[in-house]
């Protein structure tokens, strides 16, 4: 490992400069500071990511083709 490897590039990215553009390809920065974590699991990650899918399964069921 090498913790002091500038993983998360801060640059301006697109229209916004204030923000990581990590975050703003995620849509929050769950993601970055779950990978920043290092007492972090998979398993914690699953648990947000499960709700959020769950969710999104539920608001697209109505406008699936299949």
């Amino acid at each position: 490992m090498l913790p002091d490897y500038p993983l998360w590039r801060d640059f301006p990215y697109e229209y916004e400069h204030d923000r990581l553009a990590i975050d703003l390809i995620n849509g929050s920065p769950l993601l970055r500071e779950w990978v920043d974590d290092p007492a972090a699991t998979p398993t914690d990650l699953d648990r947000v990511a499960n709700n959020d899918e769950a969710r999104w399964r539920e608001e697209s069921s109505t406008v699936k083709l299949y």
